[in-house]
């Protein structure tokens, strides 16, 4: 099977690309550094959440440790600012900045997204209004895009949700009539919508303004195990984050397979068991490493 080759491939050669045949358009990454510990040097605690601010602000949910942390990010370097930790968000588990500076987070115990601020005040729930089909909202995880909109994966109602930056109900795009477990999303600078389904091993989209989510790449499973993370760089190529392969794999706009990095490991590069990530507009990709406690920072060769 193409998975165990890969395997081996990549524990020989750390950064590989899987496939020759895309070695002339393939995306490397080349680690940069990693975040391990708040400025007391007390460590992380299984992290699933990463934004950055696209100035020099990164945010993490420190989901076992029960916090948001700040970290400035300056050149190849990152520094722990603050750590944040608030009665309403006991188990953080995805993260996002507004475009006005706060901070959103999505509480994985009470399903409940909040705002703070950076400076850890608590300024309420976001609370979806005018919402014209009654039904509990369950988001698995959600998005803010460049005009503060909120785009939330409500696995409860089967949809995805968008919300303007108050909370008030823009539309809703029904999942498809077949899938398998949609774990993210991902919103480019065109307002197209992009999906991961973890068990179904696919990625599926809604461009703007469209009714329907439709299936964008072919059935991938030989290539990830099961991916639960998914961003969108400026040139419409998407990363996913294979938690149970403890790799990266990279897509095209067409939703072309276009290589995987990385591999399961402890040293600096390596993943163990990775969850969300962030592509900035920069060009640098953080990723939360769940299994070794730590989010590490790529920067990425064109």
């Amino acid at each position: 099977m193409r998975n165990i080759l890969r395997v081996s491939i990549i524990f020989g050669v750390a950064f590989c690309i899987s496939h020759a045949s895309y070695a002339a358009e393939a995306v490397k990454l080349r680690p940069l550094t990693a975040a391990y510990t708040d400025s007391n040097g007390t460590p992380l605690k299984r992290p699933e959440g990463v934004a950055y601010d696209e100035k020099s602000l990164l945010a993490v949910a420190d989901t076992g440790g029960g916090r948001i942390m700040l970290y400035a990010f300056k050149g190849e370097r990152v520094e722990p600012l603050a750590s944040l930790s608030l009665p309403q968000l006991p188990y953080p588990i995805r993260v996002q900045f507004d475009p006005k500076g706060d901070i959103l987070a999505l509480d994985g115990k009470s399903r409940r997204i909040i705002r703070l601020t950076a400076a850890g005040d608590f300024r309420g729930y976001v609370e979806p209004s005018e919402v014209p089909k009654s039904g509990t909202v369950i988001p698995r995880s959600f998005r803010v895009d460049g005009k503060g909109n909120i785009y939330i994966l409500d696995v409860f109602s089967g949809r995805v949700l968008v919300l303007d930056p108050a909370g008030k109900f823009q539309r809703d795009i029904p999942f498809p009539p077949k899938y398998g477990f949609f774990s993210d999303l991902a919103v480019d600078g065109n307002g197209s919508i992009y999906l991961v389904d973890s068990v179904g091993g696919r990625v599926y989209t809604a461009r703007k303004n469209a009714q329907d989510i439709t299936p964008l790449s072919e059935n991938l499973q030989e290539d990830m195990n099961f991916p639960v993370g998914i961003s969108v760089d400026n040139r419409g190529r998407l990363y996913l984050s294979d938690q149970d392969g403890s790799g990266i794999v990279i897509l095209g706009p067409d939703g072309s397979f276009r290589g995987r990095q990385s591999g399961m490991g402890w040293k600096e590069g390596f993943l163990r068991y990775p969850s969300a990530l962030h592509v900035s507009e920069g060009g640098n990709l953080f990723i939360a490493d769940r299994g070794n406690s730590r989010v590490q920072l790529f920067t990425i060769v064109q």
